[in-house]
């Protein structure tokens, strides 16, 4: 097992970079078969889904240099074979295969695909006027008369029916040449 490879693979896996090429590799179907090199991208830093971009701009290169994988038996100690290792030196590889295969094709002037794909995030709920939702109860809803007489002792079961934002992510465009 090569340490120093899966350790600057797992310091690279955090990133935004590498969540970024899984979000073009999830919506952008030309990408099957190529390497993908993330030129810019930003995030919604509100959400919680590291899957959502602002947008994401990059370029597809042809693979020309096929990853060398270790066999499974060098995984495999006393008959019980490390799925979880085995998967993740796999990873690693693959993508340093992908870095050194973009690399050399960048050098040499090779033309890749350009991509942009933009996102958007918003409130679900944000033209509904009313304080509860629709399945409320009617005497909680008569709360909504005077939101600012908290006295009523219903106002302890009443909040968990009010309307809170609902996010909503959508790519918007997609760009490939």
């Amino acid at each position: 097992m090569d340490d120093k490879l899966l350790k600057k693979y797992l310091k690279y896996a955090n990133t935004e970079e590498a969540f970024a090429v899984l979000f073009v590799k999830k919506h952008l179907v030309q990408a099957k078969g190529h390497w993908v090199d993330i030129v810019d991208c930003r995030r919604y830093e509100m959400s919680s889904d590291k899957l959502h971009f602002r947008f994401v701009v990059g370029g597809l290169y042809k693979r020309k240099i096929q990853p060398q994988y270790p066999s499974k038996s060098a995984y495999t100690i006393d008959g019980k074979f490390d799925e979880c290792g085995y998967y993740l030196m796999i990873r690693a590889i693959t993508w340093e295969t992908a870095h050194k295969d973009i690399e050399q094709q960048k050098s040499k002037n090779v033309a890749s695909r350009k991509f942009k794909i933009t996102g958007i995030s918003y409130d679900k709920n944000r033209s509904n006027k009313d304080f509860f939702r629709e399945d409320t109860p009617p005497e909680i809803k008569a709360l909504a008369n005077n939101l600012y007489d908290r006295t009523n002792p219903l106002w302890d079961k009443a909040l968990q029916y009010a309307n809170k934002p609902e996010f909503v992510y959508e790519i918007k465009k997609v760009y490939i040449n």
